[in-house]
């Protein structure tokens, strides 16, 4: 008996499959099959582990990403999530997506991020950031050997520009970009005019979903784990008080969003993924540049004006700060508490002076002494 238990202990074992998924005599078949090719000499057990390794390799990209949207996304804060798997699907899966992942080479890698920074530096950077992540999940799973991302140098391919400088538009270019928007498609005039009338990140607002707004209630709960400075808040949502013109705004949208559970769905493809972040920066810097002596614009200098009308408005600093979601530095973030019904009357004036420049009145913002 104890020879026979060593034996049992010490022999290779392999699992035909789990009950009930695999009855009793499916089962017993199985194993009848095994030892016949035990009884050959084969083992087993190595056997399946070669099949295993077999499957991974016939992996291709497309495989991959599937599995890191199960497995890996989830984990992710869904802004970060949202990013990567943005890039994932526009740059990695139309080039590699019918490739073997274990046959993809360092060049191959270096002519994707090539070809992204033929729309920006920014762009190929971020390629390979999702390139380098997609490529970690598969060296975990054991379906590659090395991760061919890692191996492109961003500066072989392109010099970082230097840091831009901040737009804030004035009255006269606010007047002239709001009276314009209906010459970009609606759901793009929508999207700017959401961010100048919230000051919210694009990022933000383009995975907003229809159950974080709530116009009757007028209010838009974007959820902690969205927002991008989310390690310094406390509190489970970020809310943002809507004037009845954003209110309108969103009133809008949700014809245009076809049922989608996004308030900005893609505007081609599957309607569970959200519009592509460049290709709407473009339309936006197409329309800037048709608007005569108008600045060069990207979706956060819609932000800066936001912080910087509100200011000139008269709005204080620390109100302003808040309803961007900034944490106040220093010792006024501790006791400096503004009060949302602060943040909520910001909103409100700042709103009513946009409609006022819609409107085409002569609306000037008037400076007041500092706080």
């Amino acid at each position: 008996m104890d020879a026979a238990l060593s034996i049992r202990r010490t022999s290779p074992r392999t699992h035909a499959g789990r009950y009930p998924d695999l009855s009793l005599a499916d089962a017993r078949r199985a194993a009848a099959k095994a030892r016949v090719r035990v009884d050959a000499g084969e083992d087993v057990a190595v056997e399946k582990q070669r099949r295993k390794v077999a499957d991974a390799c016939a992996w291709t990209v497309r495989d991959l990403l599937r599995d890191h949207e199960t497995r890996v996304a989830p984990g992710l804060a869904a802004s970060t999530a949202f990013g990567m798997l943005n890039y994932m699907r526009t740059d990695l899966l139309p080039a590699l997506g019918s490739r073997v992942a274990r046959d993809v080479t360092p060049d191959d890698a270096q002519a994707l991020i090539e070809r992204a920074a033929e729309r920006s530096y920014w762009a190929a950077a971020n390629a390979r950031k999702a390139g380098i992540a997609l490529f970690s999940h598969a060296r975990a799973r054991r379906i590659v050997v090395a991760n061919p991302f890692r191996a492109v140098n961003m500066s072989s391919i392109s010099a970082q520009p230097a840091k831009r400088q901040r737009v804030a538009l004035n009255p006269a270019q606010l007047r002239m970009f709001l009276l314009g928007l209906s010459a970009l498609a609606p759901v793009d005039a929508a999207l700017a005019e959401l961010l100048l009338r919230t000051g919210e990140r694009i990022g933000e607002a383009l995975g907003a979903t229809w159950q974080e707004i709530d116009t009757q209630a007028g209010e838009w709960r974007i959820p902690r784990e969205r927002i991008k400075t989310r390690k310094r808040m406390t509190a489970p949502a970020f809310v943002i008080r809507l004037h009845r013109s954003t209110a309108a705004l969103f009133e809008r949208l949700r014809p245009l969003a076809c049922g989608s559970p996004l308030v900005f769905p893609a505007l081609a493809g599957a309607q569970d993924r959200n519009m592509d972040h460049e290709r709407a920066l473009d339309r936006l810097k197409a329309y800037a540049a048709t608007l005569p002596n108008f600045p060069s614009i990207v979706f956060h200098d819609l932000r800066s004006t936001v912080r910087s009308g509100m200011r000139a408005l008269g709005t204080p600093a620390e109100v302003c700060e808040r309803a961007l979601n900034h944490r106040l530095p220093g010792i006024v973030g501790v006791y400096d508490v503004v009060q949302p019904e602060r943040v909520a009357a910001a909103f409100v004036q700042w709103s009513n002076y946009l409609d006022g420049l819609r409107k085409g009145a002569d609306v000037v913002p008037i400076r007041r002494k500092s706080d």
